[in-house]
């Protein structure tokens, strides 16, 4: 087996070709209409909203990816820090804060361990499904990792999928031909007992070629994310079904938690 097979899939997974051929969104998805821009724009509005970041705050964007949310907040004044694992996307976040002329501290690290002081931070936040990555024991290693950055009172918001709304539209399998004329295939399988699901997509190049990437991914209900976080010392205090505000229902695909250090 070679070194990168044994690698686990959150070290390998976002490189260029997985922003190339496969993420909807990513820094090199088609965005003619500005849609992509204007979505960032209404996420990163609500994010300040629900956290009360009326003045500058210490935010810490975990798991910040091509960093379209750090670098949309530092313009609003915040002074943001990135953390990802990927140098790839830290790649595409410094160029993306180079582009809107703003400043982000961007650090390569484990979400486990940020190498951040204790207390150091007003807010956490961590969207877009970035949570879940690891076993029962690391995924609460995140939490408590969180918990030790914030400072007392401080806030961390957490956007990914809603676990009830999953089970009630769950297909093991869709496809066809996807925006830039190739055909797709994405495959899912859930673990009930895990609580887990492992997606698999595949991509048919212009060559013949195809192309693939898999990822596994524990799944949340609200309760039980909020009994993780209160062993991890964060208090749930509000929820919605969306970055929008929306309220949370079992047909909202997304699930937002709010939650305070104490």
């Amino acid at each position: 087996m070679s070194d990168e097979a044994a690698r686990p899939w959150y070290e390998t997974l976002f490189e260029r070709d997985w922003y190339d051929y496969f993420a909807k969104g990513g820094p090199s998805y088609p965005d003619d209409d500005g849609e992509y821009a204007r979505v960032a724009e209404a996420e990163v509005a609500f994010i300040e909203q629900a956290l009360g970041l009326t003045e500058p705050s210490d935010v810490l964007d975990l798991c910040c990816g091509p960093g379209r949310h750090s670098v949309r907040l530092a313009q609003r004044g915040h002074r943001v820090t990135g953390v990802d694992i990927s140098a790839y996307n830290l790649e595409k976040a410094t160029e993306d804060a180079a582009e809107f002329g703003v400043d982000v501290a961007w650090r390569e690290a484990d979400m486990r361990e940020t190498g951040l002081a204790g207390s150091s931070q007003d807010t956490v936040i961590n969207i877009f499904t970035s949570f879940g990555y690891f076993d029962d024991e690391g995924n609460q290693r995140v939490l408590e990792e969180i918990a030790r950055v914030l400072r007392p009172g401080g806030g961390f918001l957490i956007e990914l999928i809603n676990r009830d709304s999953l089970m009630r539209r769950f297909e093991p399998r869709s496809g066809g031909r996807r925006r830039d004329g190739r055909l797709g295939v994405e495959e899912r399988e859930f673990d009930a007992v895990a609580g887990t699901i492992t997606t698999r997509w595949e991509v048919a190049l212009d060559d013949g070629e195809r192309i693939s990437h898999s990822h596994t991914v524990r799944t949340y209900t609200l309760q039980e994310l909020e009994l993780r976080m209160a062993q991890a010392g964060l208090e749930v205090e509000e929820a919605w079904g969306g970055l929008d505000g929306s309220a949370l229902t079992m047909d909202s695909h997304r699930l937002v938690v709010l939650a305070r250090a104490g």
